[in-house]
């Protein structure tokens, strides 16, 4: 799999090449959809937990620090950018709807999470209340096996 790292330079340097050429923003969309995925793709690596035996946590913090560092750096060039060449306000109305569309999804992480727990309660309810039904059955089975006798 190719790092996200490497896609994010390679969409931001179309994206750069294109607004050199006399391009409009609209026209380079396609690139600045790719750049802030992989941008989006970096950050979310941060959060997660690495654990690797090869390496030590120095030289993760640092990997990632310099990949964050050099997303960042991308994101505050593509904003400046959009305030030369976009529409006016059209960085903020960007930063706007990305937070909106983040937290709409966090929400259904967390609102599919809970449904997922509710779905291992009921079922270990009905996988306990099947071993007592089980044990019930047994236990009368037993019992008139052993006073028939």
């Amino acid at each position: 799999m190719v790092d996200p790292i490497s896609i994010a330079t390679s969409a931001f340097a179309a994206i750069k090449s294109g607004i050199e050429v006399g391009k409009q923003l609209t026209d380079v969309s396609h690139h600045i959809i790719r750049f802030v995925s992989q941008m989006t793709r970096v950050e979310e690596e941060h959060k997660k937990k690495k654990s690797s035996w090869f390496t030590s946590s120095n030289e993760e913090a640092l990997d990632t620090y310099f990949k964050l560092k050099q997303v960042h750096d991308m994101e505050n060039q593509l904003r400046e950018m959009f305030l030369l060449y976009g529409a006016p306000n059209a960085w903020n109305e960007f930063i706007a709807i990305r937070s909106d569309i983040r937290k709409k999804k966090q929400k259904e992480k967390e609102r599919k999470a809970k449904e997922r727990a509710e779905l291992i309660k009921i079922a270990s309810y009905i996988g306990v209340g099947i071993l007592v039904m089980v044990a019930i059955v047994v236990f009368i089975f037993n019992y008139k096996m052993l006073t028939s006798k």
